[in-house]
């Protein structure tokens, strides 16, 4: 067995960045900026009003002013404001030349064409937002290396880009092994379990923003397994199979994938749960054995799966938290241990249902705990490694 340090090495110098794509920035949430962003253009590209109301010199506020004309939002007319008058403006609508001051219509008094202003509340260059005052032209708007999030569109938008060159992230096949197993629905017939861990890896990997997702099933058989393996290879970035990754008389996956021309990068980590991970390469693509009890998916999903295909997709690596220990906890090995826990205020419980086929304990967990391996004994209030759910 490796260490789980020395396992998370290896899948790291594994895991190479995917090669840049294009995608409209709606589609694009979510994913890394490959380049720097530079903007197309000054924001706002003219001199604009944030109100609608009157365009003014501002020496000549105290003078009832006549109205020369209006300039709407979207006009693309260019007005001179002439001497002794106003002219009416909008929203986001552009400023004639010569006026400095935008007066909002609240406080002004029209009669026959002309206006007189409310002049206690103004100031000089009021209501005017200038050109550049957002961003300017090949200012950097995004740095490289920035995930892309919903609320960054509209500005991405607003300095005219369409589309963004992004890292994509990695297309995922799921194979489940057993011959145990069955689909959620149907009955039961003895000596059958319904079939979760498809269901659990796919809504974490969704969770992951992770779309590109097919889900193979594989008998307890050489053979079988090494088919549907070969087939999921084929068109997938990173595979995942559950379960038949130990030793026994119907585990094949580790033979499975040597038979397909898998290299073994290491089989068996000193953790619990989960000791029998497996993990592999075929040219750049991943391929993670993990055991089939579904506390054990679960923990190395996060502990393995989510590292690699960060570093897949570009992004730099989650780092864990720490919390203080509610209550002590005595382990009775040398190895990591992973256990199910809530983190509340910081101050984190182990909770009950630690069993690798457990899974009621996830209704209320919200991290992972990590126990090192070289420690037995953890006192109360000792500060623990967490790994957060969301």
């Amino acid at each position: 067995m490796i260490s789980v340090a020395e396992a998370r090495n290896r899948i790291q110098a594994h895991s190479h960045t995917l090669g840049p794509i294009v995608l409209p920035i709606t589609q694009a949430v979510g994913h890394v900026l490959v380049d720097d962003l530079l903007s197309q253009t000054d924001i706002p590209s003219f001199k604009q009003s944030s109100m609608d109301g009157y365009a003014i010199r501002w020496e000549e506020r105290d003078q009832t002013l006549c109205i020369q004309d209006e300039l709407p939002a979207g006009s693309l007319r260019v007005l001179k404001l002439d001497l002794g008058a106003t002219i009416k403006v909008f929203t986001g609508g552009p400023i004639p030349e010569f006026a400095d001051t935008v007066v909002q219509k609240e406080w002004v008094e029209q009669k026959e064409g002309k206006i007189k202003i409310q002049l206690e509340k103004l100031e000089f260059g009021m209501h005017i937002r200038m050109p550049g005052s957002e961003i300017t032209q090949q200012a950097l708007a995004l740095p490289a290396g920035k995930v892309i999030t919903a609320s960054m569109v509209g500005f991405i938008a607003s300095m005219g880009f369409d589309a963004l060159k992004v890292y994509p992230k990695p297309s995922i096949a799921i194979v489940i092994t057993g011959n145990e197993l069955v689909a959620p629905g149907n009955p039961l017939l003895p000596g059958q379990v319904y079939e979760s861990n498809s269901y659990a890896l796919t809504a974490l990997l969704k969770e992951q923003g992770i779309n590109h997702i097919n889900v193979f099933h594989a008998k307890d058989h050489l053979e079988e397994t090494a088919f549907t393996l070969a087939l999921a290879l084929v068109n997938h970035d990173l595979v995942l199979l559950t379960g038949g990754v130990s030793v026994g008389d119907y585990d094949f996956v580790v033979q499975a994938c040597l038979q397909v021309g898998v290299e073994q990068v290491f089989h068996r980590v000193a953790q619990k749960p989960g000791k029998p991970i497996f993990f592999g390469l075929q040219g750049e693509k991943l391929i993670f054995g993990l055991p089939g009890n579904p506390a054990s998916v679960m923990s190395c999903f996060r502990q393995y799966v989510i590292p690699a295909m960060q570093l897949m997709s570009g992004k730099s690596l989650e780092e864990p938290v720490m919390g203080k220990l509610k209550h002590s906890y005595e382990k009775q090995s040398n190895l990591c241990f992973f256990l199910k826990g809530r983190v509340d205020n910081g101050i984190v419980s182990i909770l009950g249902g630690q069993a690798s086929y457990q899974q009621h304990s996830f209704v209320q967990a919200n991290c992972w705990i990590e126990l090192d391996a070289h420690q037995q004994i953890f006192e109360q209030s000792c500060m623990v490694k967490l790994h957060p759910f969301h």
